[in-house]
């Protein structure tokens, strides 16, 4: 019996970020995973994923899922910004 490998999910970061702000939006429109999937063509286990931080996504997927959502990019880019969740990146040392 093979068991699924476990999946890390990010506390905080731009991604969890993203994620949080992505899935008010959707929530607050009463639009399913599913219902995004058929919006924006991405597969609905990698909007969960998004959802979730676990994948942070390329800037071509912020402006599908703003559209499918039927926002401005910005809006999302800003919402993350302001989250609770939201880190910026660390500059190398």
């Amino acid at each position: 019996m093979v068991k699924g490998r476990k999946q890390v999910q990010p506390q905080f970061g731009i991604g969890r970020a993203f994620g949080s702000a992505m899935r008010t939006v959707r929530m607050g429109i009463h639009m399913s995973q599913m219902g995004l999937h058929v919006a924006t063509g991405l597969d609905r286990t990698f909007i969960s994923d998004l959802e979730r931080g676990i994948q942070v996504p390329s800037l071509a997927t912020v402006f599908r899922v703003a559209e499918g959502l039927g926002v401005p990019a910005w809006s999302l880019v800003r919402d993350a910004q302001v989250s609770t969740y939201f880190r910026a990146p660390q500059s190398p040392q």
